[in-house]
């Protein structure tokens, strides 16, 4: 994805705050940017080299020497500067640049008035084991959660759960296969790497059925919302994902599923490899960069789209928010789910986005940017609810 559609916009703003002769609300909105970049530098952590390189060097000195001059600020390199403003900036397809003071003092003071700002998720979520225990699962500690019949699973301090066989016989003599499930709530996320090595991600929201060891023919899960999936290879034992209503079929392959329900449709986004997804009426080969889009009735068709930005479908996994001309409503739902809120949708404009953010980022800071496109307006209020308002 082109992070922003008007670089040459943007490098004209520029150029005419270092010349001076910018207007009052572009010195704002480069000085808003530049205050946010410098409180949250790790956000440019996942800035790639070609973004990097996105806008000429020129005004390198005399923009370090115009921000430093007139703000202590520490230096951020131009180059890197602006290839984070072109990221953190969310801009609708329709870009409007003619931002006022009085729109980006509302949105500055969107917590100050209401004492409240919703932090952004982390990795927790609950894992069920067989027997109908229940572990909570966090990122603060490490430790071994079981260790018997030759499986011992643990959980790391950074955020993964790991299954590790230590005897093969044991676990092939069992008489029942037994299944654990591990769940995201709202506002959580979490990896767990399975008993044959396969690694997965789990967005919120979102429920994964496994086995403790796959035996058979075949290793099959079942997922509920959203999962990225790295498959250990084992041409004898395909892998299959059920969710709702279709089965994704493969032999080792790094795929996204976003089966959320009250988005309506399943689609499954293919990054490698090979799979076959099937339902009730159809089915299709996905080829990498391919996406297949189904309804949740086992009776709808299977639509195939190529040449999908695999980038947007996985930027979840690799934390942020990223979008390529997105429905305002679709975007809110992964708010929703992240932030864990309550959203008003009564009234929410037919609006579409391009861009990223940074999934650590405030709820507030995120919506300030939604609101950087005019004509709308947020407004958070007690019980970690979200009202839309539009501005006429």
């Amino acid at each position: 994805m082109n992070a922003f559609n008007n670089k040459k916009e943007l490098q004209k703003i520029i150029e005419r705050y270092v010349s001076g002769e910018a207007t009052a609300e572009e010195i704002l909105f480069v000085e808003e940017y530049y205050n946010y970049l410098t409180k949250n530098e790790n956000v440019l952590d996942s800035v790639s080299q070609a973004e990097l390189t996105a806008l000429e060097e020129s005004n390198f000195k005399a923009i370090q020497s115009k921000i430093s001059g007139s703000k202590r600020h520490k230096i951020i390199p131009f180059l890197r500067y602006v290839a984070a403003a072109v990221i953190l900036l969310l801009v609708s397809s329709t870009l409007y640049f003619a931002l006022n003071r009085n729109r980006l003092s509302t949105a500055n003071n969107l917590t100050k008035n209401k004492v409240l700002d919703v932090l952004p998720g982390t990795d927790k979520a609950i894992l069920t084991l067989s027997d109908g225990s229940k572990v909570v699962l966090d990122n603060q500690t490490a430790s071994n959660i079981s260790d018997r019949d030759g499986l011992k699973i643990s959980k790391t301090k950074d955020g993964q759960l790991i299954y590790t066989i230590l005897n093969q016989e044991n676990l092939s003599n069992k008489k029942a296969i037994a299944y654990n499930t591990i769940q995201t709530p709202k506002g959580g996320q979490y990896q767990i790497i399975l008993p044959d090595g396969t690694k997965v991600w789990l967005n919120a929201a979102s429920t994964l059925k496994y086995p403790e060891v796959f035996v058979g023919n075949e290793r099959r899960v079942e997922l509920t919302g959203e999962a990225y999936f790295e498959v250990a290879k084992n041409k004898a034992m395909p892998f299959h994902v059920k969710n709702e209503s279709q089965d994704v079929e493969v032999l080792g392959t790094h795929f996204n599923i976003n089966g959320y329900m009250d988005e309506k449709t399943i689609k499954t986004t293919l990054l490698e490899g090979s799979v076959k997804v099937s339902n009730g009426k159809s089915s299709k080969i996905l080829k990498p960069g391919d996406q297949s889009i189904a309804g949740i009735s086992e009776n709808s068709s299977i639509q195939l789209v190529h040449n999908i930005d695999t980038d947007d479908e996985t930027a979840w996994k690799n934390g942020l928010f990223q979008f390529s001309n997105e429905g305002l409503k679709t975007i809110l739902n992964q708010l929703e789910r992240w932030y864990d809120i309550k959203i008003d949708y009564s009234s929410v404009p037919d609006k579409r986005y391009n861009g990223m953010v940074p999934r650590k980022a405030k709820l507030s800071e995120v919506l300030k940017m939604l609101e950087l496109t005019g004509n709308i307006k947020f407004e958070i209020v007690e019980g970690r609810q979200l009202k839309v308002l539009q501005e006429k």
